[in-house]
């Protein structure tokens, strides 16, 4: 039987005959075969044997990913950057056993006085962690979560990369504990306990680390808190801080979500002209093993800057989830709009009140 051949318009035969639709199907069957990735799935919780795979997310860092529509890079391959181990070093199960564990070493903690503290006055700026997202690939932080928490990492990863990240400060909501531990810019050192305080987009926040061998609220009095509850002890002159009833939150910029049941041991000590720190964070209905990040705050020159969420990203009540999950913001006409600017926007709110009909 002769093959079919259609002629153009210039007289020569169009190519569909058997090597063409050969070619044809080959191709298809080529493009079928190219794994999936984050970026043209269909569905990306019928991918979860593709999620610690770094190809899933085309060798991106968190970041990246993060950034991807800012950059104009949608569905581009990172460089495969992947400079952190992320899983703990320590033999420790329980935030708590590592806690006991290094105050036995300790000795019970030394005992300062605020002649003996150590001088850690100043403002200090944060070096590079991959708490902040950076030089750390996807599927290294989706391959240390349990299967639920590693499908709120993807669902989140995805969300990003297309323009639709939810990010708590938008909305004038604390950033939560894993991102306020990198977030440093002072350390207040006294006898019975240090005060840290961190400079936020919204917010200025606070932690108090008790010193004084007071241990954590009675069980029934513990409830989850933003910066959780923390105790400690010195160790020399370096602080050792046990962390717990912290509120479940996210981190976002495509790192991870936690839960109640977060517990952390932190170490901080001045080394030169450096605070080096770290941290480890145990989590085990989000974690598949507990999480360790270095940390290290450099001087700062600066002066510190009282922070509120409407000095920086405007008021919430003009954030909304607009068409298609991405954020928006309310503007002048608006009948919800919120100016910041107004000298007393209470009045206007008083002014309803006095309308008569």
């Amino acid at each position: 039987m002769r093959s079919v051949r259609r002629l153009s318009s210039g007289g020569r035969a169009g190519l569909y005959g058997p090597p063409a639709l050969a070619w044809i199907a080959l191709s298809v069957a080529l493009t079928a075969q190219q794994p999936r990735t984050l970026f043209d799935t269909p569905d990306y919780r019928q991918d979860r044997a593709l999620w610690a795979d770094p190809a899933y997310y085309l060798f991106n860092s968190s970041r990246d990913l993060t950034d991807m529509q800012v950059d104009n890079r949608f569905g581009q391959k990172g460089n495969g950057r992947d400079d952190y181990r992320i899983r703990s070093p320590y033999p420790f199960t329980s935030s708590w056993e590592h806690y006991q564990a290094w105050l036995k070493r300790a000795n019970g903690g030394t005992k300062h006085t605020a002649a003996t503290l150590p001088d850690w006055d100043g403002l200090w700026a944060p070096r590079a962690t991959w708490l902040d997202s950076r030089n750390i690939q996807a599927a290294t932080v989706a391959a240390a979560l349990t299967p639920q928490y590693r499908e709120y990492f993807v669902q989140q990863a995805k969300a990003e990369a297309e323009g639709r990240g939810w990010w708590a400060s938008a909305f004038c909501l604390p950033e939560g504990f894993a991102r306020g531990l990198w977030r440093v810019g002072q350390f207040v050192v006294r006898p019975s306990q240090v005060v840290i305080l961190g400079d936020a987009n919204q917010e200025t926040q606070v932690r108090w680390m008790l010193t004084d061998g007071r241990g954590h609220r009675p069980e029934d009095q513990q409830f989850p808190q933003w910066q959780g509850e923390s105790i400690g002890f010195w160790d020399g002159n370096a602080l050792v801080v046990h962390t717990n009833q912290i509120k479940g939150w996210n981190a976002t910029h495509v790192l991870f979500e936690w839960s109640d049941q977060l517990t952390a041991v932190e170490r901080y000590e001045l080394v030169g002209g450096e605070i080096v720190g770290e941290v480890t964070l145990y989590d085990p209905e989000a974690f598949l093993y507990p999480l360790h990040a270095a940390l290290r705050f450099s001087r700062d020159q600066g002066r510190p800057v009282y922070g509120t969420c409407s000095d920086t990203n405007g008021p919430s009540s003009n954030i909304f989830a607009g068409r298609g999950g991405v954020l928006n913001e309310r503007v002048k006409g608006d009948p919800l709009y919120w100016d910041p600017n107004v000298a007393r926007p209470w009045a206007a709110f008083y002014a309803l009140g006095e309308k008569r009909p």
